[in-house]
């Protein structure tokens, strides 16, 4: 990948159009963090932070956060929408700062180039736990694809912007995404695209991998009482 995902304009649709995500996971996530004794004033790491919309729910609870992204226009809105935050563009694999519990939604892993990456990545997230803290993330596998019809195109149009998107399966553990963005500037209509190449990763692989890395995890069906779609899965547990 040379361009990340996420370019200026389908960041702003997403931070616009689709903050119901976190909105859904966000109760769960804060339980777990008060569940493993981890209060005010705690530090988070949310990784793949987007536009910081999880950051600001984290911020309004207590929380001190620092937020990483691979998209710089991801960060540039995460800094201007949670301003009590930190926000820093980074990209996986790669170490981490330290915090008390380490976030991430929208199975941000899965958006790296291959399988090796993503047991990197989530090894990498494991050290980034201090002993005693949590570790919350969720995953596609590929019960996630198996459980949709590809043919399905999703489209929606709003008064200043227009996205499509149609998806694919080009090779064994992939599911892509072609997006569409079209955003009204001024009289005139934008148009620009991404190509979103997902790599699938199984529950117990990843499991293991930060279980070898002293954090205690298991698989959830979500961070709280929210409903995911059919093959997204929650790992969640205390390093040690």
């Amino acid at each position: 990948m040379t361009d990340p995902y996420y370019q200026p304009d389908l960041a702003w649709v997403h931070h616009s159009g689709y903050s119901q995500h976190v909105a859904a996971t966000s109760p769960g996530i804060l339980q777990l963090l008060r569940e493993a004794g981890l209060g005010a004033g705690a530090s988070v790491l949310d990784v793949g932070c987007g536009s910081g919309l999880l950051a600001r729910e984290l911020l309004g609870a207590g929380y001190t956060v620092h937020g990483v992204d691979a998209s710089p226009a991801m960060i540039e809105l995460a800094r201007a929408y949670a301003p009590a935050a930190t926000f820093d563009v980074v990209r996986l694999p790669g170490e981490l700062p330290a915090a008390d519990a380490v976030v991430s939604t929208g199975h941000v892993l899965n958006y790296l180039d291959t399988r090796e990456d993503i047991g990197r990545a989530l090894a990498a997230l494991a050290r980034a736990v201090r002993p005693g803290g949590l570790l919350a993330i969720d995953l596609m596998t590929e019960r996630f694809c198996e459980a949709r019809n590809i043919a399905e195109v999703h489209a929606r149009v709003e008064d200043d912007w227009a996205i499509v998107t149609r998806f694919s399966r080009p090779a064994p553990f992939r599911f892509d995404r072609a997006i569409t963005v079209f955003r009204r500037a001024g009289d005139l209509w934008r148009r620009s695209d991404e190509h979103h190449r997902n790599v699938t990763f199984e529950a117990e692989d990843a499991l293991a991998i930060l279980r070898s890395q002293g954090v205690d995890a298991r698989l959830r069906t979500a961070f709280g009482n929210e409903t995911l779609p059919a093959g997204l899965v929650v790992l969640a547990g205390v390093r040690g």
